[in-house]
């Protein structure tokens, strides 16, 4: 099936889903599972530089390792590699892996945006120009795959989630045509959220895994990330004819409080102060938060299988408890995968 027919299935999918849920008739799985489902993680260097930080027995479960913040690129088409940070990450994340066939890309942080404007789209806007300088550099093609070449990892990740202009999705889309044709057997990832999603069909052909962010949300009572609002924000993905194979549905393994502040509490700092209804309050900022429990995870999970997604994914591995122990989101994931495999 050509891209083109696949952006057309992904449409009618989302179509379907979005009908069934309308109607309240339930989203009865309307395509198979996917053979070989992805359970993604991010992981963020500064907080594996201790090898304890990371538990052997997870990567039983975990496929896939997006290894974040240990580099970035500048508008000149340079990637900047923090080489303490990554080669120490490196070494403890391959000592946890041993043997297992897990998939390890590189993650790569674009450049800010200058600006002194405090409106979003003004930021956005001037992020994008300093990407778009990047994009069109000539040079950044080589410079990642060289990166890849010396360290071994098996792709590269990209997280540019606001090109909120058509100019910046044009040079954005080109660019990933133009890397994926440098990048041979290396895979090519990137990150975005469901309301926009402006790739084009040369752009979704070079694009392997799409990592959806179904967090940082909030419903009318001040939960994070409900099971219903992912479903509500999954079941259009295809809208924008993006194939569900090619993404991870993402799960917060952290919560934001009610009045979503720049708060970031991570599930396993907060797991004995969770009640039976997901809530923790906090006496130190006085504000609620609501957390993903592993029933939650365990149902989103269920929910991206049966409907043909390729995978979930984790942010962020360091959020969650060992997965030998009852309360871990992971474990949830895997749960669900064991039930509906």
């Amino acid at each position: 099936m050509t891209v083109f027919f696949e952006r057309i299935a992904a449409f009618f999918t989302s179509l379907m889903l979005m009908i069934c849920n309308f109607l309240g008739i339930g989203s009865a799985p309307l395509v198979e599972p996917v053979e070989n489902f992805r359970i993604t993680t991010y992981v963020r260097g500064e907080y594996i530089q201790n090898e304890n930080a990371l538990n052997a027995e997870d990567f039983d479960i975990v496929t896939d390792v997006i290894l974040f913040e240990c580099a970035s690129f500048n508008s000149k088409g340079e990637v900047i590699c923090n080489e303490p940070i990554l080669e120490t990450a490196l070494t403890n994340l391959r000592k946890a892996i041993g043997e297992r066939d897990i998939h390890l890309t590189l993650n790569l942080l674009g450049p800010w945006g200058i600006t002194d404007s405090n409106v979003w789209e003004e930021q956005m806007e001037a992020q994008s120009a300093e990407h778009n300088k990047a994009f069109t550099s000539g040079v950044l093609e080589d410079n990642i795959v060289a990166v890849l070449d010396k360290y071994g990892f098996d792709g590269v990740h990209f997280d540019y989630e606001y090109p909120i202009s058509n100019e910046a999705w044009k040079h954005y889309n080109n660019f990933l045509v133009s890397l994926d044709k440098k990048l041979g057997d290396y895979t090519l990832g990137v990150a975005g959220n469901y309301w926009n999603i402006k790739f084009t069909t040369a752009a979704i052909e070079a694009i392997d895994t799409f990592e959806v962010m179904l967090y940082d949300m909030v419903d009318e009572e001040g939960k994070h990330a409900t099971y219903e609002d992912t479903v509500w924000a999954a079941q259009r993905i295809g809208i924008y004819g993006m194939p569900f194979e090619k993404v991870n549905i993402g799960l917060a393994f952290y919560s934001r409080p009610t009045d979503m502040s720049a708060y970031w509490y991570g599930y396993n700092g907060c797991y004995d102060g969770i009640d039976e209804n997901g809530w923790y309050h906090c006496d130190v900022t006085d504000k609620d938060f609501w957390f993903n429990t592993p029933d939650v995870i365990e149902s989103k999970t269920e929910y991206a299988i049966n409907n043909g997604f390729g995978g979930v994914m984790i942010w962020h591995y360091n959020c969650d408890l060992p997965s030998s122990h009852e309360g871990s989101l992971l474990r949830a994931v895997n749960k669900a995968i064991e039930n509906n495999y």
